[in-house]
């Protein structure tokens, strides 16, 4: 038998999760299910409270806007709001330039000529098809499937159960919520929020919200 001292080193690096909501909860399952690269160190929430009454590896370890990284640290930026995710994460990407992982879930299917930026979460049971090329910082909730050649900007949310059929292009922070169909060769502006259950179409100009099948422009008053 091997002397401890003749152990393998771990060579995983500390991963600081930005957010202790239910989204960096459940990233803190992806990384503790089956991940070789990464060790979970702790959350970076400004709200020291967050995680109190649940039991959880690993606790908050600091805020983002002033935590100073130390070697061996690698992040993930687990915010469901675009906006949210860039303000919490801006400190540690243009004060420390930080190295944001891209984390895709063993039980995706991401075919080998899809490309991904960086910071992106890729959920169990998403689906992405050859050619797709996805920006920096996109989350993809869980049984999206994601057809061949669709772009998709920055700064994006995809809700869980959405179906992005091919060629769509997809603008920079546009958030989609569960349940919708964006169709074939749809072109969805920049800073789009798309409604639940919708069905969308054609060219949606940027900075609006749209909701509904056919998915309509919508506003609350």
């Amino acid at each position: 038998m091997s002397s401890p001292s003749h152990a393998p080193a771990d060579a995983r690096r500390n991963l600081l999760i930005v957010g202790a909501g239910g989204f960096g909860r459940e990233v803190l399952t992806y990384i503790e299910d089956d991940n070789p690269l990464f060790r979970p160190k702790g959350f970076l929430d400004s709200r020291t409270s967050a995680l109190d009454g649940m039991h959880r590896s690993v606790g908050i370890v600091g805020d983002p806007l002033t935590y100073v990284p130390v070697s061996g640290d690698v992040f993930m930026a687990a915010l469901g709001d675009p906006a949210a995710r860039l303000k919490y994460t801006e400190t540690l990407r243009t004060l420390h330039d930080v190295d944001f992982a891209t984390v895709v879930h063993p039980q995706a299917n991401v075919t080998r000529h899809a490309r991904l930026g960086r910071g992106c979460i890729v959920a169990p049971r998403v689906g992405i098809s050859v050619d797709v090329q996805i920006g920096d910082f996109v989350c993809i909730q869980e049984y999206t499937v994601i057809g061949h050649d669709v772009q998709i900007g920055d700064w994006c949310q995809i809700n869980s159960h959405c179906s992005i059929g091919g060629g769509a292009k997809i603008g920079n922070f546009v958030s989609i919520h569960p349940n919708c169909v964006i169709t074939s060769g749809t072109v969805i502006g920049d800073n789009v929020k798309v409604g639940a259950g919708s069905v969308v179409y054609g060219r949606i100009p940027p900075n609006i919200t749209i909701m509904g099948n056919p998915a309509r422009r919508f506003a609350w008053n």
